[in-house]
């Protein structure tokens, strides 16, 4: 076998794209728009008869004193089951990480760890990968903890639907409540779309809003903007968009006043909440329809995801997110693709953390409740992994204190 430590753009894409194990974060594509993050990628892999077998995207961060450590997105791209292929390319990535001075190398597969119910429960099918855990702790990783909320460097829950029966039975496993808003956005006359380049700057305008509202801090505009060139030139993104035009909810809303208004006195409760909505929208800019919800859909491979999304909750009751949300599977669906990741949700469905609302938001979709394998980190170097592991948390913290502080800044708290 031949041991690669650069593979060449077309052959990496033409081995990972194809693989069942494929996965945007795997792409050569997300190691160029990486760099913007202080990343170094790399693409290794091992050939056997002159054919890729297995290959790897490395993101090597570096760390003071020369030291470094690398991540690998989503793990491998290989063949778990062959164990031998598995252990000879994990020595390989040893070897090349530790002539940079790594302290570990750490992998996440896209790979479920069991089967799981509604309420996180194991389901006992037999129908799991623990055979496999063993084996990576075999060969020299360390099994991290298995986390339930998104402190992980990829989410370690989901929802996944599958996109291939007709739109019409993928609805049916909606639930009655998404039904029922997707109706009501009908009636409020809510448009999807797909949009281009010119529109990421309206996506940056809504994710400043849900920072401001949310308490977080994502990414900046450079960064959108990359990440759309870089992945639209390949077909691998779409920046999928909803509008509302507030004339046209106006018209509704008088409409249902007008309908009940010899009546209102035995639907108080209704008029008056008509009468909220018409003072709320008429408050609002009217001279164009405004994007409301964005979403960045990945297409790659046999897979679709959800990742970046943003809405202006000041159009919450149009229930444009519900619509984008379908017009998002639908849009999977029509591409041909197998699976809709909604990428990410927590591991604990009673949580009462404030991110519950998006787990409830995404289970309505139907989508398969699916837990992964978890992190995997293999140490190359044990006294400076451990400093490290002891050191990080106590430099983060400042850190996510000053985030918060940026974010409340620029709402004028």
């Amino acid at each position: 076998m031949e041991i690669l430590e650069n593979i060449g753009e077309k052959e990496y894409t033409d081995f990972v794209s194809h693989h069942p194990m494929s996965h945007f974060l795997k792409s050569y594509e997300w190691g160029q728009v990486s760099k913007s993050r202080g990343l170094i990628p790399y693409y290794v892999g091992i050939r056997k008869e002159q054919k890729l077998v297995a290959c790897a995207l490395l993101l090597k961060k570096e760390l003071p004193l020369g030291y470094c450590y690398f991540y690998i997105p989503r793990g491998y791209t290989i063949d778990y089951t062959n164990y031998p292929l598995l252990q000879e390319f994990t020595e390989a990535i040893k070897i090349f990480t530790k002539q940079q001075k790594s302290l570990f190398f750490r992998i996440d597969p896209d790979i479920y760890l069991h089967h799981i119910d509604s309420e996180a429960k194991v389901i006992n099918d037999q129908d799991n990968h623990y055979e496999l855990v063993k084996e990576f702790t075999k060969i020299g990783f360390k099994h991290r903890k298995l986390t339930k909320y998104f402190e992980t460097m990829q989410p370690r829950f989901t929802f996944r639907v599958d996109v291939t029966p007709s739109m019409e039975e993928i609805r049916k496993r909606y639930s009655k409540s998404v039904i029922r808003w997707m109706k009501l956005a009908d009636k409020y006359q809510v448009e999807t779309n797909i949009g281009n380049k010119n529109d990421v700057s309206e996506f940056v305008r809504l994710m400043k809003l849900t920072e401001k509202r949310q308490n977080f801090f994502s990414h900046e505009y450079s960064f959108y903007q990359e990440f759309y060139d870089l992945f639209h030139e390949k077909g691998y993104v779409d920046l999928l968009y909803a509008t509302v035009d507030n004339k046209k909810v106006l018209e509704v809303v008088n409409q249902e006043l007008l309908s009940i208004e010899d009546k209102k006195d035995e639907n108080q409760e209704r008029y008056q909440k008509l009468l909220a909505m018409k003072n709320h929208f008429s408050s609002l800019d009217s001279s164009k329809r405004q994007v409301v919800s964005a979403y960045f859909n990945v297409n790659y491979g046999n897979k679709s995801w959800y990742l970046y999304g943003a809405n202006d909750m000041d159009y919450k009751l149009t229930y444009a997110n519900y619509k984008l949300f379908d017009f998002q599977i639908q849009n999977a669906h029509q591409k041909n693709k197998e699976i809709f990741d909604e990428f990410g949700t927590v591991g604990d469905p009673h949580t009462t953390k404030s991110i519950s609302g998006l787990h409830e938001f995404k289970k309505k979709f139907g989508g398969e409740y699916t837990e992964f394998i978890g992190e995997f980190d293999y140490i190359t170097n044990p006294f400076m992994y451990f400093v490290f592991i002891k050191l990080v948390p106590l430099y983060r913290k400042p850190l996510k204190w000053l985030r918060h502080v940026r974010v409340h800044f620029q709402k004028g708290d």
